[in-house]
C-alpha cells in the first residue's frame, strides 16, 4: 500500500516543512554567549568598585549610561545651514527640565543577543540586509544575526524594528528593576548637539568628522563606487565597534552615524503614541550607509514600526 501523499497535497507538505525549517534556521539561536558574560560580568563588578561619576551601569546585561544635564537648545536647522531638508525648520527653544540617562553607547550585538537569549524574544521583522549591491534589498535570511556582513558581538545590533526595540527595553525594565524606554526625538537631539549649534556636533564639514562618526566616505567608496561621501576615511565599510570614534561633549559616542537610531516620536506629528495608532516612526542620526547629508544633528528618517534595516538600530533612556 503505498503510503505517499497525492501530488499537490504531498508538494504543499513539502512547502510547509522547508519554509519551517528556513524559518527555524533564520531564527536559531545565537552564538555561545558565555565568554560575553564572562567578560561583562567582569567589567562590570571593575565598573561597580569605581564607582565613576560620570555614569550609571544597573547590571551586566544593561548598556552603560551617561547623565546628560538638563538644560536647553535650538532644536532644528536655521535657514543658513545649507545641508537642512525643509521638515528641519523653523527652529524652536526647547528646555529638557531635568537631567536623564542616555545610553553611552547604540546597544550592541551582544547586549541585544543576551536579550533574545533569556526572554526567546522572536522577531517578525523582514530586514534589508546587505546583499553585494549598492542599495539593501529585504530577504527572508537577513536578521539582526545575518544582516549580510560580519559583525562582533560590540557592534551595535542592525535590523532592529521599532517593535524590536520597545520589546528590548520592556524587558530590560524587568531584568533590572528600572524603567527603560525609547528616547524622545527632543531628549535625542540634545544630547547629539552636546551644546553645540553647527550641523554636526564637530562642526559644519562632514569632512572633519571621520574620527567622530562612520558614514558614508572614502572607505566606503572603495566598495561603493557611485556613492556621494566625505572626503575622508572613518575606516569602516559597515558598522564599526560601539565606541570607536571620539565622543561628543556629553561623552555619548555614536551619537551620529554607525547606526540610525528609533526614537519614540510617531512620524506623523512627532509626538508620542502607541505602535497600534502611530504605524510609522521617526529615528535619528544616521549610518555607515548614510550620505553626508544625513549625518546631522536636525536630520528625521521615517520608516513603518515593523521594518528592518542592516542600519537600523537604537540607544536606551532610563527613568530616574
Amino acid at each position: 500500500m503505498k503510503s505517499a501523499l497525492p501530488g499537490p497535497l504531498g508538494a504543499l507538505t513539502v512547502l510547509v516543512l522547508l519554509l519551517a525549517g528556513l524559518t527555524a534556521w533564520r531564527r536559531a539561536g545565537p552564538e555561545d554567549l558565555t565568554g560575553w558574560r564572562n567578560e561583562r560580568l567582569a567589567a562590570f563588578q571593575a565598573w561597580q568598585a569605581a564607582a565613576p561619576a560620570h555614569g550609571t551601569w544597573d547590571h551586566p546585561d544593561a548598556p552603560v549610561l551617561v547623565t546628560v544635564p538638563a538644560g536647553s537648545y535650538l532644536q532644528g536647522a536655521p535657514e543658513t545651514e545649507q545641508e537642512r531638508f525643509a521638515d528641519e525648520s523653523p527652529q524652536r527653544r526647547v528646555s529638557i527640565g531635568a537631567p536623564f540617562a542616555l545610553g553611552m553607547y547604540p546597544v550592541t550585538r551582544g547586549e541585544y543577543a543576551r536579550f533574545v537569549e533569556d526572554s526567546g524574544y522572536l522577531s517578525r521583522t523582514v530586514c534589508r540586509g546587505y546583499t553585494g549591491e549598492t542599495e539593501l534589498a529585504p530577504r527572508w535570511h537577513f536578521s539582526w544575526r545575518r544582516p549580510g556582513f560580519d559583525q562582533t558581538n560590540q557592534d551595535p545590533a542592525v535590523c532592529i524594528s521599532w517593535y524590536d526595540a520597545n520589546a528590548y527595553v520592556d524587558w530590560l525594565s524587568r531584568r533590572t528593576g528600572h524603567a527603560y524606554r525609547l528616547p524622545t526625538g527632543e531628549e535625542w537631539e540634545y544630547a547629539a548637539r552636546a551644546g553645540t549649534r553647527t550641523a554636526r556636533w564637530w562642526g559644519d564639514d562632514p569632512a572633519a568628522g571621520c574620527d567622530a562618526a562612520n558614514g558614508a566616505d572614502l572607505s566606503a567608496k572603495d566598495r561603493f563606487t557611485d556613492w556621494e561621501v566625505a572626503n575622508c576615511r572613518d575606516g569602516a565599510l559597515f558598522t564599526a565597534p560601539v565606541g570607536s570614534y571620539r565622543p561628543n561633549g556629553f561623552g555619548l559616542y555614536d551619537m551620529l552615524g554607525n547606526v540610525w537610531q528609533w526614537v519614540e516620536d510617531c512620524a506623523a506629528d512627532g509626538s508620542a503614541g502607541s505602535g497600534e495608532t502611530c504605524p510609522r516612526r521617526l529615528m535619528r542620526g544616521g549610518s555607515w550607509h548614510s550620505h553626508p547629508r544625513y549625518v546631522r544633528s536636525a536630520v528625521r528618517r521615517a520608516d513603518g514600526a515593523e521594518s528592518g534595516y542592516a542600519a537600523y538600530g537604537f540607544r536606551v533612556v532610563r527613568d530616574p
